[in-house]
């Protein structure tokens, strides 16, 4: 559900992959509905590296990307578009509220992967509001796929049919509440939004 630091997360593994992953010439892609979004991710992963200077001293940071010369190494937020998807030999693409990225455009990334022994893609979102998302099928099949090793599918959701003002079912699908999520504001977005609002953003349910 929203709120529970997905993009922080993002932008920490994005620096672990650019920094800390053994990888020679990591190429390490952020890409969200649009370029504003694919920026979070990558205006996050700066301003770690401002606040480091450990960290700082191996960087060069552009408007565009950050380099790690020591290993030609580069992190960069790309536009939500399959034409300048193309051509990019990525290590670890990040992709950012999958549940508003069109087929398309997960599939110029999903194909772009594979060059090397080693690289993945990670999807990180609330849940969709329509059952013919690319999400929906990632998640279908992560459910019915369990055993496949390739593939490792991580969801957060409070129980089906649960009341909506169940604070145990809060806190099963939002693992930030009680700390940076604050509960009272949990509370009061329940009484002023719609149900399966409510239900999708918060409880991490399908709508």
């Amino acid at each position: 559900p929203r709120g529970n630091g997905k993009s922080g997360l993002a932008a920490v593994l994005a620096l672990y992959g650019l920094l800390a992953d053994g990888v020679e010439g990591a190429q390490v892609a952020i890409v969200a509905s649009d370029e504003r979004q694919a920026r979070i991710v990558f205006n996050a992963a700066r301003r770690m590296l401002e606040l480091s200077p450990e960290l700082r001293e191996q960087v060069q940071v552009f408007t565009d990307r950050i380099y790690v010369p020591r290993t030609d190494s580069s992190l960069m937020p790309l536009p939500a578009e399959p034409a300048a998807l193309q051509g990019w030999d990525p290590s670890l693409v990040i992709v950012d509220e999958l549940h508003v990225v069109t087929e398309p455009v997960w599939d110029a990334m999903a194909l772009a992967a594979g060059k090397r022994m080693e690289s993945l893609t990670l999807a990180i979102s609330t849940p969709a509001d329509r059952l013919d998302s690319v999400m929906w099928r990632l998640v279908e099949y992560g459910r019915n796929n369990p055993e496949d090793r390739s593939f490792v599918l991580v969801e957060y959701a409070a129980p089906d049919g649960c009341a909506l003002d169940d604070r145990a079912a809060w806190k099963q699908a939002n693992p930030a509440l009680g700390d940076f999520l604050h509960e009272d504001a949990v509370a009061a977005t329940l009484k002023t939004t719609r149900e399966a609002a409510f239900r999708r953003y918060r409880l991490g349910q399908w709508t």
